[in-house]
């Protein structure tokens, strides 16, 4: 039996950052063209390397985390670009509504769309002003969630007070200081009086404000009281594309195309849709509000005159003016813009036009 003599144990690797032993040799233990000693040194380097990197991140987000401002929303929460903005002019017409209305005791009406009306003291009794039309000309915002909205109010004329005396009647041969001798006539002859007013049209400006609310809806609030600013002002109109209104001619055969289409749209005279180009979808006026349509003038963006049908896919651009009778006989005019294209030897609508085809602005001349 062979005995074998028990080995001395290796010696361990040096720690990484421990110089070698003295005695060791350089190229002890070589694997690879690498040293163990050099393989513990290049583990240790990349485990504290992937070490730093995890901490790396999670510091850089802790620290992006704690300086965000707690109240401003992430990007991926940011609200829309006009959010809020129909509310705001709803909530502006009828703040409007009830500051015209106001009258004396009415400051808590008014307190309910802008706090600060609850100190005010109104005078004059309510309904004074009685707005008949409520309408936003203007919308615009001017911060974060703040809006100015122009509200035009079509104001009805205040109702002249009915004296009691007045309807009793004084004696007529010693009227008194405050007897208005015209009161059955209707003419006004006191110093201050002067004709009555009819309808009038005054336009107010509101600020409001729009803030998330507790439940995730939004709410409004009025910043002022609304200051009252002049109207819009109105400037000419563009130049259109089509020529000088001629009467219409029986044997224009556009003519009888927008006749027999407008007698079906506007009078439920006939089927609508045999007078559509393909692909054109329109539906009639339910109920019908006229029994009739007279056309009586059209201008084209082309030749005015009647010509024979061109070739099948030509378009043309056409405003036709008509008067359409109501079933009490009245008539109202009406304009109308229109595309036309040919098909199969005929004039068909492609469109009913949202507005009349407006002339490109000539291009500015070079210097």
């Amino acid at each position: 039996m062979k005995i074998l003599s028990k080995q001395p144990a290796p010696e361990p690797a040096p720690e990484a950052g421990n110089e070698p032993t003295a005695g060791a040799r350089d190229d002890a233990h070589e694997l690879g063209g690498w040293s163990t000693g050099a393989q513990a040194n290049t583990t240790t380097l990349v485990r504290w390397v992937a070490w730093a990197a995890i901490c790396g991140s999670i510091l850089l987000s802790l620290g992006t985390f704690l300086t965000r401002p707690t109240d401003t929303p992430s990007s991926g929460q940011q609200p829309p670009a006009g959010t809020g903005a129909q509310g705001a002019a709803g909530f502006a017409t009828l703040y409007a509504s009830e500051y015209l209305l106001a009258g004396k005791g009415d400051e808590g009406r008014l307190a309910a769309y802008y706090p600060g009306a609850a100190t005010l003291r109104l005078e004059g009794p309510r309904g004074r002003l009685t707005p008949s039309q409520l309408t936003v000309t203007r919308l615009r915002q001017t911060g974060p969630g703040i809006w100015s909205v122009t509200v035009a109010a079509r104001l009805q004329p205040p109702s002249p007070p009915v004296e009691v005396d007045d309807v009793k009647g004084k004696d007529s041969d010693s009227p008194g200081p405050d007897t208005d001798t015209d009161t059955d006539t209707g003419a006004d002859t006191g110093a201050d009086a002067g004709p009555p007013q009819g309808e009038s049209v005054r336009y107010f400006q509101v600020p409001v404000a729009s803030a998330p609310r507790a439940d995730g809806s939004t709410g409004y609030v009025a910043m002022s009281l609304p200051a009252e600013v002049a109207g819009p002002g109105t400037v000419d109109g563009p130049h259109t594309v089509y020529g000088t209104p001629q009467p219409p001619h029986d044997r224009d055969p556009r003519v009888k195309t927008i006749r027999s289409f407008l007698a079906a749209y506007l009078a439920g005279d006939g089927d609508l849709d045999r007078y559509l180009a393909p692909r054109t979808r329109l539906t009639r006026i339910a109920p019908a509000p006229y029994t009739a349509v007279d056309l009586t003038s059209l201008a084209a963006d082309g030749p005015a005159e009647a010509t024979p049908v061109p070739p099948d896919g030509t378009v043309q651009r056409l405003q036709v003016s008509v008067r359409a009778r109501a079933a009490d006989g009245t008539t109202l005019p009406l304009t109308y813009a229109l595309t036309l294209k040919t098909r199969a030897g005929r004039w068909e609508i492609a469109s009913l036009d949202g507005a009349p085809e407006a002339r490109p602005a000539p291009a500015p001349s070079s210097p």
